[in-house]
């Protein structure tokens, strides 16, 4: 009796934390400017009154990437969004159940590397397929 409580108690604590990771946190603006020294800033506060005219908000991309640990595409992917100053949030499924359940949702192939950028899902690792779906 008190194992089928427990169990319910940690099946609604796993169904809450699914509810909070779905909802996504992209909803911050991304300022670039350039300060008094010349050195490009990047922050999530507007700049200074005297940098105004010479800031302008960021675009700024909404990337989710699928992994794992062990799997060389997705070091890859990790690699290409990193080298081009992309901000992406990973998920390792092996590691997190509920990102595994969140990628069975979304996705009814197996495999990874698997991305939702800007709301197009790329399955594998494909930089043309990255490019075409970042702003």
């Amino acid at each position: 009796m008190r194992l089928s409580r427990i169990v319910r108690i940690l099946s609604c604590l796993a169904l809450i934390v699914q509810l909070l990771l779905a909802v996504p946190v992209f909803s911050r603006t991304l300022y670039t400017w350039t300060d008094k020294n010349g050195a490009v800033q990047r922050t999530y506060y507007p700049p200074p009154k005297e940098y105004v005219k010479k800031s302008q908000p960021a675009v700024q991309n909404q990337v989710e990437l699928y992994v794992t640990s062990w799997c060389p595409y997705c070091k890859k992917a990790r690699q290409f969004f990193d080298s081009k100053g992309i901000a992406y949030r990973a998920y390792d499924i092996e590691k997190d159940a509920t990102a595994a359940a969140r990628k069975r949702e979304l996705d009814s192939q197996n495999g990874v590397p698997f991305a939702i950028i800007n709301g197009t899902a790329i399955h594998g690792y494909s930089p043309k397929s990255y490019e075409s779906a970042l702003n």
